[in-house]
């Protein structure tokens, strides 16, 4: 929702129709009716900031309404217009911020949640994984503040996002951590949530939550919690489908058939009526929910180390690795950066990439998952600073560009062309750093070289030839010493 953080009053005017007509439409589940209203409260909230650089009120209305904009952005598939609308609310947030307007961190951990969910759409999961982590980092230190009783149900919310994704693109053993504290956590505020008035929206969430829990259970082979975690989801959904949204309904229709497939495991029948009501009412939402439960789940960290030791044999850092799979010393192990400090972080990070390249000739799935897990803990060493990766770049820079060479076509040659296209924008991005190194070291050269080249040809692949072209020229440049 549009919040004002108390800067502003909603108009009685054509400004505050529209705003209040994009407001009942999301709460509805509408988002993807809501875009037009939005783009309204936009220019009418433009206008009046046009020649008055102090109207924080516009601004701040019209930063927060960009923020509801790429929701609705998203919800009609349009997900690069809605990258650029975060931007632009990423801006605003910033500049108010900088005034000394308003304390933006809540809003901002918000804008990098619903980038990061912007890009699961766009099939860019690595992105969306650290995305998304930094957001949950951002909330837990929210509720662990001074208002941090306020901030609670945006942390359960931010950490259903997070657990749906890392169903999706990382560890299931941490997607459902997740998402069990996320369910926690709504069950535990649901009075407070019932009076608010998100309380559809936090609902909705909540239905998230479960779904991931649910899956992971069941997959784990823990059926108890599985149906645990069904029985919310349902009730939950059920009491959303009173409501006239599709979405509502769909989400209604997942919850029927996650509980059905799960009683039919343990042997009871009535799975088979749940089965029943989910096709009567919505079959092709039926069908594609068995179709992702049957497609199981990304392996674990854990797992994927297990295959590494069968297929290559024994090796020294196995259990330090293993122990990642353990909480670091004060985190929760809910986010990929609650494994270790950012120190460690890049060491662990390369040990697992030393296991990649010859895990991906004879077990590709844990060769990726290895790779992953070890671009994700370069990337939070890297995004924190660590002493590691600020004053020894040239060590374990390379490491990190070679791995993400390998990684990115692995998933190309596997017809995974999204993440494919998205580890390459990182590799090309990484790259970069090695260009102070590149002058007389040929090795260097060569590698940041092939980052760009491998990069311009996945752009051209999908079909952004001008993109592609300035990459390859990056890569000529670099080689003759431009």
């Amino acid at each position: 929702m549009v919040d004002s953080g108390g800067l502003w009053t909603p108009p009685e005017d054509e400004l505050g129709e529209a705003l209040q007509t994009a407001q009942v439409l999301i709460e509805e589940g509408r988002a993807d009716e809501a875009g037009p209203y939005q783009q309204r409260v936009i220019e009418l909230a433009r206008e009046r900031a046009e020649g008055s650089p102090n109207h924080y009120e516009a601004k701040h209305l019209m930063a927060a309404t960009q923020y509801e904009l790429a929701g609705s952005l998203n919800a009609s598939g349009r997900h690069e217009e809605a990258l650029a609308a975060l931007h632009e609310a990423q801006l605003g947030y910033t500049e108010l911020q900088d005034a000394g307007v308003l304390d933006a961190t809540s809003f901002l951990a918000d804008i990098r949640a619903r980038r990061a969910m912007t890009q699961a759409h766009r099939g860019h999961g690595a992105t969306a994984v650290l995305e998304m982590d930094g957001a949950v980092i951002a909330y837990g230190q929210l509720v662990g503040g001074a208002d941090g009783l306020k901030h609670q149900p945006d942390f359960a919310r931010v950490l259903a996002m997070n657990a749906l994704i890392l169903r999706r693109y990382g560890d299931p053993a941490l997607a459902v951590a997740s998402a069990d504290a996320a369910t926690q956590l709504f069950l535990q505020l649901a009075d407070q949530i019932n009076e608010s008035p998100q309380s559809l929206s936090y609902a909705r969430y909540l239905c998230t939550a479960t779904a991931v829990s649910a899956d992971v259970h069941a997959a784990e082979g823990r059926l108890d919690l599985a149906l645990e975690a069904d029985e919310i989801g349902l009730t939950t959904a059920d009491t959303l489908a009173d409501s006239d949204s599709a979405t509502d309904m769909r989400t209604l229709v997942a919850a029927l058939v996650r509980k059905g497939k799960h009683l039919g495991i343990v042997g009871r029948l009535e799975g088979e009526a749940c089965l029943r009501t989910a096709y009567d009412t919505d079959g092709e939402t039926a069908v594609r929910v068995v179709e992702e439960l049957d497609r199981g789940l990304p392996l674990t960290l854990v797992a994927a180390l297990e295959n590494a030791e069968i297929k290559l044999g024994p090796f020294e850092q196995y259990h330090r690795l293993l122990a990642l799979s353990e909480p670091a010393p004060g985190m929760t192990l809910a986010t990929v950066s609650g494994r270790t400090d950012p120190e460690s972080a890049a060491v662990r990070a390369t040990e697992l990439a030393e296991l990649v390249r010859p895990l991906l000739m004879q077990d590709a799935e844990a060769g990726l998952t290895l790779g992953l897990e070890a671009h994700y803990l370069f990337a939070i060493s890297s995004e924190r600073e660590s002493h590691r990766m600020r004053y020894e770049t040239s060590t374990y820079v390379p490491i990190w560009a070679q791995l993400l060479l390998d990684i990115s076509e692995a998933y190309y040659q596997a017809g995974r062309t999204e993440m494919a296209l998205d580890l390459g924008g990182w590799c090309a991005e990484v790259a970069t750093a090695l260009i102070p190194f590149t002058d007389d070291n040929a090795t260097m050269k060569d590698l940041a070289g092939s980052c760009y080249r491998h990069h311009g040809d996945l752009l051209a692949a999908a079909g952004d030839l001008t993109a592609s072209h300035h990459a390859h020229e990056a890569a000529q440049q670099l080689q003759l010493g431009r």
